[in-house]
């Protein structure tokens, strides 16, 4: 493991005091889950940002998805913000995570949509962006994932699926100002505890690109030497239908992934609009499928417009159908 990695424990699991009262400073977690077998996925964020006039508010992504097509967003960072369901917790409209019992607990209440999923991680928590960027200064100043195991249950439009599957996660804190970001790409996921792995390019306003990769193998935590990503971007310029991603390590091995769309959401956080696309990824050596989420943003304009396209990502909170 590079020196440069920061490792966290489970007492960084839960909320942490801002310190400050920069209207910025915001804590969320984030996990993308998928189980192939039983056809089912999603992405939940659930963020607060207490120091925002009239005592807070708190930001929600909450995605679920077949993998016969039915899909559900509820997609609002004007929330208000609610005390959690216990000391150690998050709470976004009809989302909590839990960590209480020792392991995180994504549970689901909306209309029409529930879920009650457990997570057990593959390896320790860490921290793999480089701490002198904007990447870290301007969005996520503490900031640590992992990957792993999820098991649960989830009910979406009157049908029900036992999950067992797996995930990626993440938990940031500190200062997030979002119009510093002007496209990223983060491709993150996981074959299992023998190979999980992560990447991002990031473009900020200074005009500073971060490029990081990395990969788990088995327990142990290596830095790529490089990472190049490329989307099959749609004609509107904002969704994609997958992608590739290749690692580059200081041995000189290279590592390439090719990802295919399973579905995907359009999430609006302040000014930017990323879309996170859930993916099915083949093994280089033994064509075995994994997961990940292609997560990526398009914001050269720097927020000056709402979207009103989406091709491959549902923009429409509530039930829809995929094409």
């Amino acid at each position: 493991m590079s020196a440069a990695m920061k490792q966290y424990d489970y007492d960084d699991e839960g909320s942490h005091d801002t310190g400050t009262d920069a209207p910025d400073w915001q804590e969320s977690v984030f996990v993308h889950w998928y189980d192939r077998q039983a056809g089912v996925g999603g992405v939940s964020r659930i963020g607060h940002e207490p120091n925002r006039p009239g005592g807070g508010t708190s930001a929600l992504q909450c995605f679920v998805a077949t993998a016969d097509g039915v899909r559900f967003r509820r997609n609002d960072y004007q929330l208000p913000l609610e005390p959690p369901v216990a000391e150690r917790a998050f709470r976004a409209g009809g989302s909590s995570w839990l960590v209480d019992q020792g392991r995180p607990q994504l549970v689901i209440d909306e209309p029409g949509v529930t879920a009650d999923l457990v997570m057990d991680n593959f390896y320790p928590l860490t921290d793999f962006f480089p701490p002198t960027s904007s990447m870290a200064q301007d969005f996520a100043a503490d900031h640590y994932e992992t990957s792993g195991r999820i098991r649960g249950s989830v009910r979406i439009d009157g049908r029900s699926y036992d999950v067992d599957g797996m995930y990626h996660r993440d938990h940031s804190w500190g200062l997030r100002k979002t119009m510093t970001l002007k496209s990223h790409r983060w491709i993150s996921g996981t074959f299992g505890p023998e190979l999980s792995f992560g990447s991002i390019l990031w473009h900020a306003s200074d005009e500073s690109l971060v490029k990081v990769g990395y990969l788990v193998r088995d327990g142990q935590i290596d830095y790529a030497a490089d990472v190049d990503a490329l989307a099959y971007l749609e004609p509107d310029g904002l969704t994609h239908r997958g992608g590739e991603v290749r690692w580059t390590m200081p041995t000189g091995e290279t590592l390439e992934m090719r990802a295919e769309l399973m579905d995907a959401v359009v999430a609006q956080l302040h000014s930017v609009y990323y879309i996170d696309a859930i993916c099915d990824v083949r093994h280089p050596d033994d064509g075995r499928l994994g997961m990940c989420d292609f997560e990526i943003s398009n914001n050269a304009r720097m927020g000056t417009g709402a979207v009103g396209t989406a091709i491959s990502a549902t923009l429409q909170d509530g039930f829809s159908r995929r094409s």
